[in-house]
C-alpha cells in the first residue's frame, strides 16, 4: 500500500472482505458446526472461527506489516501497534446460534490507537456501514447522521446490552424504549443512522466497537466510557489492546450528558474488568 496508506483504496477491499465473510455466515446459518462455551453465556461457533480465519488471512496478505486482533484468536503484537486491525467476525453469536438473523461483521483499522477506517456489515439486511476518519459516515454509500433529539423521552429508542438488562439498573427506566439487538456494532450503527438516540454496554471489547465508534463519530455522535472520558486514542496502558473490556455510552451527542448523569446518579453495575 506504499509508505502512506490510501484509506479510501483500502476501504474498497475491506468492504469486499466484509461482504465475503457475511456471505459465509449466511451460508452457514443454522448449519454453523459445533458450539463452544468461552464463559457463562459466551459462546463461539465454527462459523465464527471460519469467518475470522478468512478475514485475518486476507488482511495479512493485504497489509503484512499490520497487527491483527480478533475476538476468537486474539493477536500477537497488537499492544501499542502503529497499525492494528480489530475484527469481530460474528457480532451477535447468540442470535446466530439461536436462529435469529440479527448479526454483523465488524472490521476496523486503528492508527496509533485511533480508529481511522471502519466497516460494519449486516448481511441479512444487506446493510454496509462505513467511515474513513474525517470523511463522514455512510450506509450503502449514502451519508448518514445521528438524529436531532435534544433530550431523552419515553418514545425515543435506546439500545442496551443483555448484561445491562440482566442487571436492571434504575437508570434504564429513564432512557426511553430500550431495545437489545444482540450486537454492539449494530447498536452503535443504529445511533449513527438516527434510529436510536443512544446505547450503552458494560462488557464490550475493542473488536465490538472500534469500527462502529468511528462510524458514529463521523455521523456526528459521541462515544465515551461510562464517566464521559473518550476511549480513543487508546492509551498505552489500556487493557483494550489485550482484549480487555470497554464499557461505553454512545449517543447522538445531544443526550450524552443526560445519560452520563443518569448512570452516575443511579449507579452502574460493575464491569468484569
Amino acid at each position: 500500500m506504499g509508505d502512506v496508506l490510501d484509506l479510501n483504496a483500502l476501504l474498497g477491499e475491506v468492504i469486499r472482505l466484509a461482504h465475503e465473510a457475511g456471505s459465509l455466515l449466511v451460508d452457514r446459518f443454522k448449519n454453523y458446526g459445533e458450539v463452544e462455551f468461552k464463559g457463562e453465556g459466551d459462546i463461539v461457533t465454527e462459523a465464527d472461527k471460519e469467518s475470522e480465519r478468512l478475514i485475518t488471512s486476507a488482511l495479512r496478505s493485504l497489509c503484512p506489516d499490520h497487527a491483527v486482533l480478533g475476538e476468537e484468536f486474539g493477536g500477537s503484537g497488537a499492544e501499542g501497534a502503529e497499525y492494528l486491525w480489530a475484527i469481530d467476525p460474528l457480532d451477535g453469536t447468540a442470535n446466530y446460534a439461536g436462529g435469529l438473523a440479527i448479526f454483523s461483521v465488524s472490521i476496523a483499522l486503528l492508527h496509533r490507537g485511533e480508529p481511522v477506517l471502519g466497516v460494519v456489515h449486516d448481511p441479512n439486511r444487506g446493510w454496509t456501514f462505513h467511515a474513513v476518519k474525517g470523511e463522514g459516515a455512510f450506509l450503502n454509500g449514502e451519508r448518514i447522521s445521528v438524529n436531532s433529539h435534544g433530550k431523552l423521552s419515553s418514545t425515543g429508542l435506546f439500545g442496551v446490552s443483555t448484561d445491562v438488562i440482566s442487571s436492571v439498573p434504575l437508570y434504564m427506566r429513564f432512557l426511553g424504549k430500550c431495545r437489545s439487538l444482540g450486537s454492539a456494532a449494530l447498536h452503535i450503527c443504529h445511533v449513527a443512522m438516527g434510529v436510536f438516540d443512544g446505547c450503552v454496554d458494560i462488557h464490550a471489547h475493542l473488536w465490538d466497537v472500534a469500527a462502529a465508534a468511528l462510524i458514529l463519530q463521523e455521523a456526528g455522535g459521541r462515544f465515551t466510557d461510562l464517566k464521559g472520558a473518550p476511549h480513543f486514542p487508546l492509551p498505552p496502558s489500556s487493557e483494550a489492546w489485550r482484549g480487555g473490556e470497554m464499557p461505553f455510552v454512545a449517543t447522538n451527542g445531544l443526550v450524552h450528558e443526560q445519560v452520563l448523569e443518569l448512570i452516575d446518579r443511579y449507579g452502574s453495575p460493575p464491569h468484569r474488568g
